[in-house]
Order: C-alpha cells, then structure tokens, then sequence
C-alpha cells in the first residue's frame, strides 16, 4: 500500500507618500551595518537555533530518503511523506484555519507481518497546544491507520513540536524523533493590501521593537521571480507596484495566535543586482515577539547555509533627511522613520 496515496492526494494610480528611501531603479543598494537591531533581550539566531536538530538515531533499522529534507518540503506543503523505512511509512496531511490546525498521521504497515509494540508521543513547544487521538499498539500487515491530530496556536515562536514514534518488527525495536511541519508560517494567512492601507500600517509602526532591519548575508542568489515564488510558498502575498525600485520586494501577510489574534505582517526586502548573495530585510507587526520570529523566519529561507558567527554590532539609526525637497521626494521617509 503507497501512502502517498492516501497522504498525498490533493496536491491610473493614486499618488501616495512615499515611505520608502528612493533609488533609482538599476541602482546598487549600499548595505550598512544593521541600524536596527533584534528586540532587547531576545536571543539571536547566533544564541540559538529555533529548529533544533533531532539527535541522531541508532536503530538497525534506517530510513528511506533524508529525514530533514521531508520535514522542510512539508513546511512548504499540507501533504506528503513525514517518514519512511522499510517496514512503515508515515505520512501526513494537515488543515490550517486561522490560529487551529488539524493534522492526520497516516501510519502504513508495508509488510506481511503485523507491527506491535506502537507508541506514539508528542512533545508539544509552549505555544502549541496538541491533542493526539489514541495510536494503536498493532499495526496490521499491510494495512494503514489514521491518527488525527488537532493543535492551537498560543503565541508566535519557531519552535516546533516532536513526535516520539516507536515499534517492534521483528527483534528490532525502533525509535525515531520526528519534527512536526506545524510551523509558525501555517498559521499565515496571505492577504493582498493597497498601498494606501500598507502605508498606513508602515508609519504606524515608526521602529524597534514593532519594525525591525537587518541586512542578511549569505542569502541563496534568487531572482525576484524566484523569491517572489518562495514568498508565496510559505503564505505571504507580494505586492507589486508599492516600491518604486524594481530590485525591491514588498509582501504582507496575516497571522493568526491566541493571543495576537489576527495581525497583519508587513515586509519589504531590498537587493542589490550587484550582489545577490546579500539584502536589506525590514519586517513590521504590530506585536514585538512576532516581528522577531517573522523575520528570524524568513531569514532562515533566505540563508542558504545557517553560520553560528555573531552578528554585527548595531550602528546609530540613520539621521532623518533635513532638506526639504526630500521630504516631498517619493519614497524619502523610510531612512528617517528606521
């Protein structure tokens, strides 16, 4: 029996003020040390690793595929294939609505001899509530079992829940340590706004810690047909037509929690046609934990190999422009408003 079959079945514009700091379009973006720094006394991505790497497995019994790059390809997508070895598959199929979600494990028996001694167990993060439904202690031969899984989310954070899973095939006993795709970025819902309502929120949120800049290193060399492909992909809608630089990206998004309730995220990103493997990343929400971890997020997609190395001091926010005819040029205020 393929799980795939049962857990992978679905498959003339008004004049605005500008808030942005105008470049000529062509023009290379000159990155300066990051004038905003992360939220004071949170942890950075160089403190700590949101996504902590399950510890290494010693079974007999080895997995089909790599473990880490299923988990990533189910944070992008609701269905497909979570774990796999010779003897069992596990797939999963989940739905989001607002800040509840509901995910099914597809447990496939892929032998002709039973599977025994089943345990199944979730080590929930805190800002996740979850109830698994019972898990059998038998798995028939070649037979399949759902498990649904029903989740809220309380707050934002990355961190990600576990899912102890154990059984008996034989005299090998096996145990594995599986990350959960319920991701901060399932609880994202895309949403398209005008650049009235964006520039409205954007001024609303003058700075630190409710709008945060960092210039990223290391940054996979995306176009922004690419990125733009990437953004959609884990929920956030780009917008096109607010930056009047071509080499700039601008996206919003809502989130949903407990207790942020609905929130809109905005993001703009700005790259240098010069240097692909480099941008300027500024994020802005109405609530400081999510601005964070939104933008420690989407870092994290960008990033093509994560470094531990401290990041840059912070530096003086930019000085505000003093000559007039920039306050009436398009897009001079973010500078100043950073």
């Amino acid at each position: 029996m393929s799980g795939d079959q049962h857990a992978s079945t679905d498959q003339g514009i008004v004049p605005v003020k500008w808030d942005f700091d105008y470049r000529p379009p062509g023009a290379a973006v000159q990155f300066e040390p990051n004038a905003v720094s992360g939220l004071e006394g949170v942890p950075s991505s160089a403190d700590y690793a949101a996504i902590v790497p399950v510890g290494e497995q010693t079974n007999t019994v080895q997995p089909i595929g790599n473990i880490n790059e299923r988990f990533y390809a189910l944070c992008l997508k609701d269905s497909g294939v979570l774990y796999e070895d010779p003897n069992i598959q596990i797939g999963i199929k989940a739905e989001w609505r607002a800040h509840q979600g509901r995910l099914v494990l597809f447990l496939g028996n892929k032998n002709t001899s039973p599977l025994v001694s089943v345990q199944a167990l979730i080590l929930p993060p805190v800002h996740l509530k979850i109830e698994l439904s019972l898990v059998p202690e038998t798995i028939p031969p070649r037979a399949q079992v759902q498990c649904p899984l029903e989740l809220m989310n309380l707050h934002p954070s990355r961190d990600v829940a576990v899912l102890e899973f154990s059984y008996k095939f034989g005299t090998n006993m096996v145990n594995v340590k599986l990350r959960l795709p319920a991701v901060l970025n399932k609880f994202l819902q895309p949403i398209s706004v005008s650049a009235e309502e964006f520039f409205l929120q954007w001024r609303s949120l003058s700075g630190p810690p409710l709008k945060l800049q960092e210039v990223v290193r290391g940054v996979k060399p995306l176009s922004l047909t690419e990125m733009t492909s990437l953004f959609n992909s884990f929920r956030l809608t780009v917008c096109p037509g607010l930056d009047p630089n071509p080499n700039n990206l601008v996206a919003s998004t809502t989130f949903y929690s407990e207790s942020t309730r609905p929130m809109l995220c905005l993001i703009r990103i700005e790259t240098d046609p010069a240097d692909l493997t480099q941008l300027r990343m500024t994020v802005a929400s109405g609530d400081p934990t999510l601005t964070f971890e939104l933008k420690e997020f989407i870092k994290e997609q960008l990033v093509s190999i994560p470094t531990a190395s401290r990041p840059p001091a912070p530096a003086p926010p930019a000085a505000q422009p003093t000559n007039p005819a920039a306050l009436t040029d398009p897009g001079a205020l973010l500078a100043g408003l950073l």
